[in-house]
């Protein structure tokens, strides 16, 4: 262990009880033992004076490195693996203590050995006479690995016992199976949360942004609590019982269902030992990994860097992990700099740039509104089928040029924002924006960051509130959607609810809690049904204010004709030797445009 440090649970030990195991770090054992005696005295010493287990890990050349402290029934075992090949075991040996007179292995110990790939796994009894027992692998009549268990045993031949033999024999008998080769794995997260009563499944929306991030989850574990615990977001007790279960699925990380203080998350990491990353960063990475534009890449690391920011301490070990994995990944992982100065120049920069961004999004606004080109901006919850539907309006009413990308069935499929123009037969053109889904405990910082493509949804003429009305907490994601549109300044905008996915319905009725006061339509974005009616009822709501008017539009400027009847609606259109005569209603700002021009006008009234 390079920083000669003890690991785990050593609050309330004595500085000089810990400096003797310390020392340990600096011995060379003869290879041969399993252990050396004296090393083994110091051990059931410390256990029998703290009460706590405590783990040795012993290379294959005698070396000793890594001490980890427990508490009374349980130590935290972390991952040593030296192989060279995927057939070989991990090249270390564990062996730790146990209060008392327990001299033999406990399941969680075979696991742990299993799980772990160790050379063996050895334990001592604290109590006189100090007895022990000890397991490792051996190939069955397959070829499979299972344990063995030698002992209980007395302590002179347990600290002699001839580990490496066994371990000869099962490198030797090994060939690269499928259950030991070494290919590349997906990160193994365990989730920890807080639940409210009613829940019945309080982390499902957590494991699947885990699986979106590409992670494995392999375990969870849930506490009813008021509020989080300030040192470790959990209970002291259930902090254990993690503790047991890292080590048993052998999980790469830990993933937390809120965001946690920096505090909370060294001390979850100390004793788990296993890195942990909370709901935000978790966020983040996914942000980071779908980010496909400039100003997405840009928006994403503002708000990495914007969370990394108050978790820099001087050591740098905050920045310690932008190696790869789960929580690192993104634009900002190579700019990123130990000192505080450096990543707040940085932010600085990021801002500048984006400020640009929201003057050239200003820019297109005032060109759409020259010619009143109503906007309608769709909301929702991620993965309520935003991005399927609008695939579906544009590929029935958009113009010519190609269909928009349609969705996918995963969390935060749509990040960079698309707006496509909807050509209503006989009626008028709008523009169509798809923004990024909204979720349960969205960041604020995430909600800052984005704030140039959430200005889409605060100019927008209609919001569409896209709703999985096939999901159970269908209601819970609507309040959530609702609670973002008020943070961001647009809870007074008109809105059609869009109860979206109703082929999915086990049964054929909505449930009531989803119908809206408002206006509100059913429809399938997959097969279609009920697009008539939304599209019907969008035309009746869209604040649209026209000009009768009678004008004579020059040859070359013929265009104009096609932008009347994109914008409002042709009567009559005549051609003469001295130009295009049209009668229509049109935009009044589009009316101001002919007017300036000279063209012959008349205007025959305001019309709704």
């Amino acid at each position: 262990m390079s920083n000669n440090k003890i690991r785990g649970n050593v609050e309330g030990v004595s500085r000089s009880r810990l400096e003797r195991l310390e020392a340990l770090l600096q011995v060379q054992m003869d290879a041969t033992l399993l252990l050396d005696p004296e090393i083994g005295k110091e051990l059931v010493s410390f256990t029998s004076e703290t009460g706590r287990e405590v783990a040795l890990f012993v290379d294959r050349r005698g070396r000793l490195i890594d001490v980890a402290v427990g508490d009374a029934s349980t130590v935290g075992l972390s991952d040593h693996d030296l192989r060279r090949g995927s057939h070989r075991l991990a090249g270390a040996r564990c062996i730790h203590t146990h209060p008392g007179n327990s001299d033999q292995l406990s399941s969680v110990d075979l696991s742990a050995l299993r799980q772990l790939r160790l050379d063996c796994m050895a334990v001592i009894a604290a109590a006189e006479p100090h007895r022990g027992s000890l397991a490792y692998l051996a190939p069955n009549d397959l070829g499979e690995p299972t344990v063995e268990v030698a002992g209980p045993m007395n302590y002179e031949r347990l600290c002699s016992f001839a580990w490496k033999e066994p371990v000869d024999f099962f490198e030797k008998s090994r060939t690269a199976s499928p259950a030991w080769t070494n290919k590349e794995e997906p990160e193994k997260a365990f989730l920890i949360g807080l639940t409210v009563s009613g829940e019945e499944e309080p982390l499902a929306e957590l494991a699947q942004l885990a699986e979106t991030a590409g992670a494995l989850v392999v375990g969870a574990i849930t506490q009813r609590l008021d509020k989080p615990d300030p040192a470790t977001y959990l209970g002291s007790g259930k902090v254990r019982e993690l503790s047991l279960a890292v080590q048993v699925t052998h999980a790469d990380l830990l993933i937390v269902d809120d965001e946690v203080s920096p505090a909370q998350q060294r001390r979850l990491e100390n004793l788990t030992g296993a890195p942990v990353v909370d709901r935000t960063a978790l966020i983040l990475d996914i942000f980071a990994s779908r980010a496909r534009t400039r100003e997405g890449q840009l928006q994403v690391e503002l708000a990495q860097l914007q969370y990394l920011l108050p978790r820099l301490m001087g050591q740098g070990i905050a920045l310690s992990r932008l190696g790869g994995g789960i929580g690192t990944r993104g634009p900002g992982e190579t700019k990123l700099e130990t000192d505080r100065r450096h990543l707040r120049r940085r932010i600085s920069e990021i801002e500048a740039e984006l400020s640009q961004v929201r003057k050239h999004r200003e820019r297109l606004r005032q060109s759409r509104q020259r010619f009143d080109m109503p906007l309608l901006s769709m909301v929702g919850y991620t993965n309520a089928g935003k991005s399927t539907l609008s695939s579906r309006l544009v590929d029935m009413y958009g113009p010519q040029g190609g269909p928009s990308p349609g969705g996918e069935d995963k969390l935060f499929a749509t990040l960079d924002p698309t707006t496509r123009r909807i050509r209503m037969p006989g009626q008028f053109d709008f523009l169509l924006s798809d923004t990024v889904g909204f979720i349960r405990k969205l960041p604020h910082g995430l909600v800052r960051a984005f704030r140039a493509t959430l200005e889409e949804i605060v100019a927008a003429d209609l919001l569409l509130h896209v709703v999985d009305a096939a999901h159970s907490d269908g209601v819970e994601q609507m309040n959530t959607v609702e609670k973002v549109l008020a943070e961001i300044g647009a809870e007074d905008k008109p809105v059609i609810t869009v109860l979206n996915k109703i082929d999915k319905l086990q049964s054929d009725t909505i449930d009531p809690l989803l119908v809206p006061k408002g206006p509100w339509v059913a429809v399938s974005a997959h097969t279609g049904e009920g697009l008539e009616k939304l599209l019907t009822m969008v035309t009746s709501l869209l604040p649209r204010q026209l000009v009768t008017v009678d004008a004579l539009i020059p040859y070359e400027q013929g265009k104009m004709i096609d932008q009347a009847h994109r914008l409002g609606k042709v009567h009559c259109v005549k051609y003469q030797t001295d130009g295009i005569l049209i009668g229509a209603e049109i935009p009044q700002a589009l009316a101001g445009v002919w007017q300036k021009e000279g063209w012959t006008f008349t205007d025959g009234g305001n019309r709704e």
